[in-house]
């Protein structure tokens, strides 16, 4: 065999070779079928087209299947080569070598999946445009089975069943001793709750009787103007103020804050308080219309409200006095 006879075997032989891979083509590749969960996986895609064909990628979704895309990088490189790669549709000739620019786009994902099993890496759709039209490439799905860290259970349960439930034997003297204890307690709130209110020492000093402090309030409201609608509201106020401090006092509950009907109820209840409660609820109505209703007498006399509720105080110490006694 001569020369030339060699030399043209040889491009016959190059001419075939390039035309088992088409422009445009793609081709795949992952470097593993099989990982363990949270494993890295790199799964790359390189597209051959000519120089001037544009190349439209999928868009970059942060899922591909159930894999999730850590990483997406795009990578285009242009090279010459008479071998590797023929135009789609050409013949190859024996006697003229190809010497062709063609465009390599590489697509790169770095996928990880957090399921256990077998999953399937779905097929990319990848267009080329190009004259007269466009083509689109499509990859081919890949099954990738992931493997979980844990040990495999060989019929053994990896986690105990829950016990049930034990009761708690408690002797029945501990539910006396607690009863016993929340009895102590609660009359020592209330023994102490009772010395405050009536208010027989603070602080080392002996507080004065709630009679005596009415009468001493009394006489300083003896003193006071009632000429004007502001005067008289609150010569009212104050002397009602007077009368509900001494019977909060004295009884023990809440005058200062109870409504007058709250007020007289409870004074009902207290036999010995019977012949006064037409006269307390007359005062303590008119005071009401007085404070809230802005009814104005048209004639006040000071001296004498104020004598009903001295006449009222003195008549009731008796009880008060016998108590701190």
């Amino acid at each position: 065999m001569n020369v030339m006879g060699l030399l043209l075997s040889m491009l016959f032989l190059m001419g075939m070779r390039t035309a088992q891979i088409p422009i445009p083509s793609i081709k795949q590749d992952i470097d593993s079928k099989e990982a363990t969960i949270g494993d890295r996986l790199h799964f790359k895609v390189d597209v051959y087209t000519e120089e001037n064909e544009e190349v439209i990628l999928p868009e970059n979704y942060p899922t591909l299947g159930r894999f999730v895309v850590k990483n997406r990088n795009v990578k285009t490189v242009t090279k010459s080569s008479r071998t590797s790669l023929a135009l789609k549709g050409r013949r190859a000739s024996s006697a003229t070598p190809i010497r062709k620019l063609y465009k390599r786009t590489t697509l790169e994902y770095e996928l990880v999946s957090y399921d256990v099993g077998k999953d399937t890496l779905p097929a990319i759709s990848i267009v080329v445009k190009k004259e007269g039209g466009s083509e689109e490439l499509k990859t081919i799905p890949l099954t990738v089975e992931i493997k979980s860290v844990a040990p495999e259970l060989t019929g053994k349960e990896d986690i105990k069943g829950i016990k049930p439930q034990c009761g708690i034997k408690v002797p029945y003297w501990y539910y006396l001793v607690g009863f016993l204890s929340i009895l102590v307690i609660a009359g020592t709130i209330l023994l102490l709750l009772r010395k405050r209110r009536r208010g027989l020492i603070e602080e080392g000093i002996e507080r004065m009787p709630p009679w005596e402090n009415a009468f001493s309030e009394l006489d300083k409201l003896a003193g006071i103007k009632t000429a004007t609608a502001e005067e008289i509201k609150f010569f009212y106020t104050k002397l009602s103020f007077i009368m509900r401090e001494y019977l909060e006092a004295l009884y023990l509950f809440p005058a200062l804050e109870n409504t007058t009907i709250e007020l007289m109820n409870a004074l009902k209840r207290r036999k010995e308080f019977k012949p006064y409660l037409v006269e307390t609820g007359g005062f303590l109505n008119k005071s009401d219309l007085v404070k809230f209703a802005k009814y104005i007498p048209t004639q006040v006399d000071s001296e004498k409200e104020i004598a009903v509720i001295r006449h009222l105080v003195d008549k009731t110490k008796k009880e008060g006095e016998e108590l701190n006694d």
